[in-house]
């Protein structure tokens, strides 16, 4: 890395073949979602990744906070590829009678008789029904259940030979303590890494001590530090109109001066490229394909709203009352119109009115059924429902029922 290029190293992307250059000398760093993306894909691509991390052992480290969090999500991320295959399968069912209603509808107005409606259906049963079939038989391939992760796990008896001896210290009891002071100081200040995680209910300091942890090891050896993670929310990567680029210029400053060392972050999958471009070991195209989708479904997870069903419930009446008034309001302005009638000022009035109310009810009605759909298809995490919601607004709307009502259970307690 030359002089000039070296200190923006935010700004643009390593390439695959400078990353192989760099894994012989550099301290190799490996998050936890990668860790934990094992479980979500088939026996023979888990092989294939294990084998590529395997290339780099002598140099690859995991800092105690990553192997903790492993640890306690480990029969999650199995449970996670499971609830997929069943996620799979309901949605194509619901699509199935989606459509099927909507083919019942046409064939009333259209007065097809029952011969012509069951050719127009017959050949949608069968499509729906050989996917979901095919659904099935793949999820009869995959080797992991809850039962076996818990008694006998080939992804954890994998990695204790990859990772045997190559696992960090915890900090100490005051150190742990100085350290989530100042995670919470950069949270309010959203200095990176971990701001993003401020909604998390569980472990909401766990990106900034595992950061810690490698600033502490990367100060012993004064080697380059690669990163290995599929965690690319604004607070680890620098981005530029939606495009990652590298690490934060902030934690690329902080390594330098605490460190004395580079910092680069790459995501999974770019990282079993650069063994497939550069190395003896086989990637296949499938298992590439696998960690890009397990990478793309952990953004997916990252931006899922954990919810309370009595708060889901609270919202869900919120949704209902205020369409209601909306109701209410629009019917008033609708008849304060039709009184103004000869005055094209209070006309105008009435109408702007109208719309608002009218584009309210609009999303009101949109959100309740986007909140129904995502409710039907969440997986449950200890209770709570798992909201997959890809409306901005709505999603932000959830979020601060959430934090209204944990404030409110803090107050009671």
């Amino acid at each position: 890395m030359s002089s000039f290029m070296g200190p923006f190293s935010s700004h643009w992307r390593i390439t695959k073949e400078e990353i192989f250059r760099t894994l012989k000398d550099s301290l190799i760093v490996v998050d936890s979602s990668v860790l934990l993306d094992l479980y979500r894909v088939t026996p023979s691509a888990r092989k294939e990744m294990i084998e590529s991390l395997l290339t780099v052992k002598e140099n690859i480290w995991v800092p105690h906070q990553v192997a903790l969090e492993f640890h306690r999500n480990r029969i999650e991320a199995a449970r996670d590829q499971l609830d997929f295959y069943d996620e799979t399968c309901k949605s194509l069912e619901s699509a199935q009678n989606q459509a099927l209603q909507r083919l019942n509808e046409f064939a009333k107005r259209s007065a097809l008789d029952v011969t012509e409606k069951k050719k127009l259906k017959e050949p949608l049963e069968q499509a729906f029904r050989y996917a979901i079939e095919q659904v099935r038989t793949h999820q009869g391939k995959f080797d992991l259940t809850v039962g076996k992760v818990l008694n006998q796990d080939p992804v954890l008896e994998s990695l204790a030979r990859l990772l045997d001896g190559r696992v960090g210290n915890p900090l100490s009891e005051e150190d742990y303590v100085k350290a989530e002071a100042e995670a919470a100081r950069r949270k309010e200040a959203r200095i990176p890494p971990g701001y993003k995680d401020r909604a998390k209910k569980s472990n909401p300091y766990g990106d900034y001590i595992w950061w810690e942890q490698t600033l502490i090891k990367a100060s012993e050896g004064r080697k380059p530090v690669l990163i290995i993670s599929n965690d690319e929310k604004e607070d680890w990567i620098n981005k530029r109109m939606d495009f990652s680029l590298g690490p934060r210029e902030e934690l690329v400053k902080e390594m330098r001066e605490r460190a004395d060392s580079i910092l680069r972050i790459v995501n999974f999958p770019t990282f079993l490229e650069s063994i497939k471009v550069s190395s003896a070991v086989s990637v296949s195209r499938e298992t590439l394909s696998q960690a890009t989708m397990a990478h793309r479904e952990g953004e997916k997870r990252s931006r899922r709203v954990i919810v309370s069903p009595s708060t889901l419930e609270s919202f869900e009446t919120f949704l209902v009352w205020a369409t209601e008034s909306r109701e209410r309001e629009l019917k008033q302005s609708l008849a304060e119109r039709d009184k103004a009638t000869g005055d094209p000022d209070m006309e105008q009035i009435a109408e702007r009115e109208i719309a608002r109310h009218r584009n309210a009810i609009a999303m009101y009605h949109d959100w309740l059924h986007q909140l129904r759909l995502a409710v039907a298809d969440a997986p449950r995490v200890k209770g709570d429902f798992a909201l997959k919601i890809d409306d901005e607004s709505l999603r932000d709307a959830i979020l601060r029922r959430v934090r209204e009502a944990r404030a409110a259970a803090s107050d009671d307690n």
